[in-house]
């Protein structure tokens, strides 16, 4: 059975991908610092996933996440074109 990391998969359109996936029976795993993704997002499916709290820009959590994991869709991003504005370093390194 394939295995995918949805980064990002707290966010509204890596939770919706992600709760896809589970009904379709793929093993899910996440990755997300939900600095702007919601736990309620994942919570109907949470029991079905395997969660990675960490930050797409950590090393460490990045390995932890990848391991066993045949696919990666990458969703985590920060979504707001007024924070680019103001803080467009930050932007550019997650995005």
């Amino acid at each position: 059975m394939d295995k995918y990391l949805v980064t990002g998969g707290a966010g509204f359109i890596g939770s919706n991908i992600a709760e896809e996936l589970v009904k379709r029976g793929y093993s899910v795993k996440i990755i997300d610092n939900f600095s702007t993704g919601k736990r309620e997002n994942i919570f109907s499916f949470l029991d079905k996933i395997e969660l990675v709290e960490g930050d797409i820009r950590d090393y460490d959590a990045c390995r932890r996440a990848l391991e066993g994991v045949d696919f990666v869709l990458h969703q985590a991003a920060l979504p707001s074109v007024p924070r680019s504005i103001e803080d467009p370093l930050l932007t550019t390194d997650i995005n």
